[in-house]
């Protein structure tokens, strides 16, 4: 292909927006094509981070994504070249060879139109060096992580949980929330606590939340400003949290099979805070976390530090980088 003049982004839900953002911004305007999203609540999302979005439509240049499912929907939009951004911190379930090789997954299959893949870690770039060697690989960590606001002032100790939602790729993929739904009211007697979760499943948890008298919050940052301690079963939210100098509690569940090793979550990097294998020992696991011993600012460092190539900022500049680098290739001058 010739080089394009202008680069198109598309996002269908909030969390691919917040991904996107910090690269979108980074991009020089002329190289700045239309940021497309799903429907008009999304509009307006993306201006509360300083984009001008519109409704998605037809297009022919090179489309930025942040998963599988956009990339999709950029197909049938008539994007030929991609540009994949991993929307959280490389999870793949390569594990196991009925998940290996899902599509929304770093090293999944039918992403042969994606031109440059942006990972924020070595163990999803080499999965996707194996399962797309034409395409260029860069790792730059995670742009999101440029914009994660810190703690504002206020009351504390505040616990904030999440959950992620019911995805049947793998065991590890579900939500952990079943196994733990009984004792979560029981933070509340000993804790301020916020409920978050995965956007495709907060509509269920808020009604949970809500009947067990804790406060339901939707964006992420919002968490970020207010909580204390994070507690999560399987999310890029764990490890963004964990990012920010702040302790994290990692929910198990029996269905998370501990002898299948998909990497990061499962199980290298679930030494990012302590682990709860048993409900019965959720609070008491909540109170010692909230304590941030030494030891365990230690290990969350250095899981951060393999989670992300740079955990504190320039992500964002480096996956512009990567971009002007392609743009630069040889293929494409030689196709101009």
């Amino acid at each position: 292909m010739t080089r394009p003049a202008r680069i198109d982004a598309l996002a269908s839900e909030r969390h691919f927006v917040d991904h996107l953002a910090p690269v979108w911004l980074a991009m020089p305007d002329d190289l700045r094509g239309r940021f497309l999203v799903a429907d008009r609540t999304l509009v307006r999302h993306a201006a509360g981070r300083g984009i001008e979005a519109v409704p998605a439509t037809r297009t022919s240049n090179p489309m930025l994504v942040a998963s599988y499912g956009d990339q999709m929907r950029g197909r049938r939009l008539g994007a030929r070249t991609f540009i994949s951004m991993e929307h959280g911190a490389g999870q793949s379930y390569g594990g196991d060879p009925r998940s290996a090789r899902h599509g929304s997954y770093a090293g999944g299959r039918d992403r042969d139109d994606t031109a440059l893949f942006l990972v924020p870690n070595e163990q999803a770039a080499s999965r996707w060096r194996v399962a797309c060697p034409t395409a260029d690989v860069a790792v730059v960590g995670s742009p999101k992580l440029d914009t994660l606001p810190a703690r504002e002032p206020g009351p504390g100790p505040v616990v904030a949980l999440g959950f992620h939602w019911p995805c049947a790729i793998a065991p590890e993929a579900r939500t952990a929330f079943p196994h733990y739904r009984s004792m979560v009211p029981s933070l509340t007697r000993g804790f301020r606590v916020l409920g978050h979760g995965h956007p495709r499943f907060m509509g269920r948890l808020s009604s949970f939340y809500r009947s067990a008298g804790i406060e339901p919050v939707e964006d992420f940052d919002d968490v970020l400003r207010r909580a204390d301690l994070y507690v999560c079963d399987n999310s890029s939210t764990l490890f963004e949290f964990a990012a920010t100098g702040r302790p994290v509690v990692v929910l198990d569940a029996p269905w998370y099979r501990r002898d299948v090793q998909h990497g990061l979550r499962f199980w290298d990097a679930a030494t990012v805070g302590f682990q709860v294998d048993d409900p019965a020992d959720l609070a008491g696991t909540v109170e010692a976390a909230l304590g941030d011993p030494p030891w365990q600012r230690t290990e969350r460092e250095r899981v951060i530090a393999s989670v992300y190539a740079r955990p504190v900022e320039g992500a964002a500049r480096a996956a512009m980088d990567a971009i002007a680098a392609w743009l630069a290739s040889p293929a494409l001058k030689a196709a101009a």
